[in-house]
């Protein structure tokens, strides 16, 4: 191969390698990030019953739309509230009226999790480390199959 194209070939290894291993790390950090504010909404947030009031409706381009449960309550110092649940999406709408518990930050009510919600770092390490592997995986293919000679 001649000289120009030596640089274009290090551009598409860079991309190809680093690419998925950057996003592999974003996805788990953000995932340990999620996690951190769940729990410590659940451990130093208010517990209390909420009821469903709707649902709000999250678009998805190649997928189906998914619904996160809008929820009413009013706080310890009686303000009134209604806001989107962080997490618990799901592919069907949630029934209204339904109680629900939550944990809600007194500083900032809007700010709510369900109570029990399954962890939220399983899957983005899952999908971390698949990108990871990906990017392992393409690294040893580039390196062995002689493509940076």
């Amino acid at each position: 191969m001649g000289d120009e194209s030596m640089g274009f070939e290090y551009f598409v290894t860079a991309f190809v390698v680093g690419a998925p291993a950057v996003f592999g790390l974003l996805a788990i950090v953000a995932g340990v990030r999620r996690r951190q504010r769940v729990r410590r909404l659940l451990e130093d947030g208010e517990r209390i019953t909420a009821v469903v009031d709707g649902n709000q409706r999250e678009s998805h381009r190649r997928s189906a739309d998914t619904f996160r449960p809008v929820v009413r309550f009013r706080t310890r110092d009686g303000r009134e509230v209604r806001t989107a649940l962080d997490g618990r999406s799901s592919d069907t709408s949630h029934l209204t009226e339904e109680p629900i518990e939550i944990a809600y930050d007194p500083a900032d009510p809007e700010r709510a999790v369900p109570v029990g919600e399954r962890d939220p770092l399983v899957g983005a390490v899952v999908v971390g480390l698949v990108f990871l592997a990906f990017s392992v995986g393409a690294y040893f293919f580039v390196t062995t199959a002689g493509f940076l000679d």
